[in-house]
């Protein structure tokens, strides 16, 4: 099935077994600015998938990019997005994969930065992670923690049945995979601090 749909920050065209991405051009920014930040986001973009395929990590596979056009041609992932079958049955086997995935794009320097279970697909016994257009490079603890609770927040307002269950397991797999996970989780705990403390002062 071809065709394309807007996103918040590209048009996204699939061709066959092939997925075009092209940043699209912010009006409300300088031009020159603009451009910019859509050369250096989709430079970043393909470095972040050329490292993690010679990982062996499974996510689209980078085939081409124009950093002038801010355009990225990429092998296409086909599936079912997570968020469709994750379950009480499956929540144990899912929640592993997904925390072994995390720590080993944490492990490289690479937070993605929009973990929701809209952004991984599974094909037969495969997952996939997906779009990485927010994903950046980065040893800062601070912001794994922030990446980590962006997908528990994920996890509470799609899936807040088996929240507890998948958090639970996601936390024990991540410490045991990520050899700095312990430190992580512990500026999670802070992070999570300064979320509920904002909530209540709004």
């Amino acid at each position: 099935m071809n065709g394309s749909f807007i996103g918040a920050e590209a048009v996204i065209t699939f061709d066959g077994d092939i997925v075009i991405k092209e940043r699209i051009e912010k009006g409300y920014r300088n031009k020159a600015l603009d451009k910019k930040l859509r050369k250096e986001r989709t430079r970043t973009e393909y470095r972040i998938l050329q490292k993690l395929n010679n990982a062996g990590l499974h996510c689209p596979k980078p085939l081409e990019v124009d950093e002038e056009k801010a355009i990225i041609k990429m092998s296409r992932i086909r599936g079912s997005p997570l968020r469709d079958i994750i379950n009480e049955k499956n929540v144990e086997s899912v929640s592993t994969e997904l925390a072994n995935i995390v720590a080993t794009m944490h492990a490289m320097g690479i937070v993605h930065h929009d973990l929701t279970t809209s952004n991984f697909i599974a094909d037969r016994d495969k997952i996939y992670v997906i779009d990485f257009g927010l994903s950046f490079f980065s040893d800062k603890i601070e912001d794994k923690a922030v990446d980590i609770h962006l997908l528990e927040r994920a996890i509470e307002s799609k899936h807040p049945e088996i929240k507890e269950a998948f958090m639970n397991n996601f936390f024990e797999t991540y410490l045991y995979a990520y050899d700095e996970g312990k430190d992580v989780l512990k500026r999670l705990e802070k992070v999570e601090r300064r979320g509920r403390y904002k909530g209540k002062k709004n």
